[in-house]
């Protein structure tokens, strides 16, 4: 779940052009080194939606501090 959040995250930020194509990497690393996985057997819907939107926050938050104003 974090792992997707942070790439969809990080790949709309390549191609707004606020980060650079070897940032995504990165910046998906960041956010899981932040955002431990659980594992989901036992895990409701809200779960899911709460661990994705906090995954989706935080790489938002990482990109932002990236964000060099890169026009290449």
């Amino acid at each position: 779940i974090v792992m997707n959040a942070a790439n969809e995250v990080a790949v709309a930020a390549f191609l707004d052009r606020r980060i650079g194509f070897n940032d995504i990497a990165t910046l998906v690393e960041s956010t899981m080194d932040a955002l431990p996985g659980e594992p989901v057997d036992d895990w409701n819907l809200e779960q899911v939606l709460q661990t994705d939107h906090r995954a989706r926050r935080l790489a938002t938050q990482l990109a932002e501090q990236r964000d060099l104003g890169r026009v290449t």
